[in-house]
């Protein structure tokens, strides 16, 4: 017998904002939104300035060729290999200004974390052991986020980890998606070596895999790693690109005193965080056995953390899978099984985590932050002294502070050029060495300064140089500021 056909359609249950979340979610939403808050409480990065003048430059009238910036190497070729993160820099400040390059950065750093959660998860971790492993991770990583290129560095690590590892555990990941991600990662910063990297440590643990049974197909890992070599010559340098890390590996001992060039002192409480993260995942490596790739990414990871601080974030993100997989294994509780079974109501979940934000948003000003309206905060930098040298000695020949150099330029550009700024590596040693030998009151410091003909020094103000020229007959001190000092020439 046929049934009678309904007038209306079936209603469809719509989500009720009753329904509960599992706790992980909730506390995972709450890990990213305190790395997007506290990104917003930082100080302003010195190198932030000549990125978004940068950006403003490509924008305006394309990639520069050669550099617009100083007076010191003037005309010298300059290979922009950051070019689309300045880009994409100077978008956001445009349109949503530094509130929302802060925020997006910070969600970059969180995201990256997620991934690697996620890629713990894959291999048998529970949520318990991960999200505990979550806090310390963003507890180290809130010293290095932000708004920088080398961001999106961190997140494309993780990516790249996370698709081969899942491929070398035996999913059905595809390997396609990565060469296009190295040709945008190639534009994006110079941190594509270590997607370079990752592809050749897989490869490499492939054909020794096939050396010993002969059972690996090596058509497929060769391809992916001639195929990202390939992508990287996406770029508007051409090979070139690929020439242009040697500039940092063949750094001088001058570059020993910038600051995330230097090796962790572990010794310093501030440090111990750090400590940490590189003992945890030393101390994992022996048990990492069946996992050849994961284990010999993170022997790299801890050489090139202990070499430079810069680095500590790929150990921190290597921390979630490899720490939190050696645990599964060896610990029930710490597996899948031993995930917590609580959930809570939508309402309460979000109300949870927008209080923290609150909560950071309330207290943070107090401890600094980085936000004048949605403009970056200038606090720190030498606002003053600028303004009186653009009102005073706009065009002369100006040595100024390494950390102060791209303020300066995003200041001052065109009208007056610096003597140094942020990008070391394309000073290169006579230009940077003779900087740090009139910034330490060298024996020949102010012939130095003779030689390069500077009219106008923008100096700090109680550093170890404004206290010799003070006492110089050469110099005068015109201007002085919450933090800087400015001396012409007699």
């Amino acid at each position: 017998m046929n049934q009678p056909v309904p007038l209306t359609e079936p209603a469809v249950p719509r989500p009720s904002l009753r329904r509960r979340v599992p706790i992980a979610w909730v506390q995972l939403a709450m890990v990213v939104s305190l790395l997007a808050i506290l990104s917003l409480l930082k100080e302003v990065d010195p190198d932030f300035w000549w990125h978004l003048r940068t950006g403003q430059l490509i924008v305006e009238s394309g990639i520069p060729r050669h550099d617009p910036f100083s007076w010191t190497a003037a005309g010298k070729a300059w290979v922009t290999h950051e070019w689309l993160s300045e880009v994409f820099i100077y978008g956001v400040e445009s349109t949503l200004g530094y509130v929302g390059n802060a925020l997006i950065f910070g969600i970059l750093a969180g995201v990256a974390l997620l991934v690697m959660f996620a890629l713990g998860r894959r291999m048998g971790s529970g949520t318990k052991l991960l999200v505990l492993l979550m806090f310390p991770a963003v507890f180290v990583m809130v010293r290095f986020i932000a708004v920088r290129p080398q961001e999106f560095t961190w997140l494309l690590f993780a990516v790249f980890v996370y698709v081969l590892q899942r491929r070398e555990g035996g999913d059905a990941v595809p390997l396609w998606v990565l060469p296009p991600l190295m040709a945008l990662w190639v534009n994006l910063h110079l941190g594509f070596v270590y997607g370079l990297m990752v592809v050749a440590v897989w490869t490499a643990v492939q054909i020794v895999r096939w050396l010993r049974t002969r059972a690996t197909d090596l058509r497929t890992p060769l391809l992916v790693a001639g195929a990202c070599l390939l992508a990287t010559l996406a770029n508007p340098n051409g090979p070139e690109i690929l020439l242009y890390p040697l500039h940092y590996l063949q750094g001088g001992a001058e570059r020993s005193l910038i600051v995330e060039w230097q090796r962790p002192d572990f010794s310093q409480p501030v440090n111990i965080p750090i400590t940490l993260t590189l003992v945890l995942l030393a101390f994992s490596l022996p048990w990492q056995r069946r996992r050849p790739f994961l284990a010999v990414v993170t022997l790299v990871v801890i050489v090139i953390s202990i070499q430079a601080v810069r680095n500590v974030p790929f150990a921190v993100l290597m921390l979630l899978p490899v720490v939190a997989s050696v645990m599964a294994d060896h610990w029930a509780p710490a597996g899948r099984r031993g995930d917590s079974r609580t959930t809570l109501r939508t309402p309460f979940a979000v109300a949870l985590v927008a209080g923290l934000a609150v909560c950071v948003l309330v207290i943070g000003p107090s401890f600094g932050h980085a936000i004048a309206g949605f403009s970056p905060s200038s606090d720190g930098y030498p606002s003053e002294g600028v303004s009186f040298i653009e009102s005073n000695y706009s065009g002369a020949r100006l040595f100024n502070d390494y950390g102060w150099g791209g303020y300066v330029i995003d200041r001052l550009y065109p009208s007056t050029p610096v003597f140094i700024d942020g990008r070391e590596e394309f000073y290169g040693d006579k230009i940077f060495g003779d900087y740090i030998h009139i910034l330490r009151v060298a024996a020949t410091w102010d012939d130095l300064l003779s030689q390069y003909g500077v009219q106008v020094a923008l100096v700090q103000r109680d550093s170890r140089l404004a206290k010799a020229m003070r006492t110089s007959n050469d110099w005068q001190e015109k201007f002085t500021g919450p933090v800087e000092s400015v001396f012409v020439r007699r």
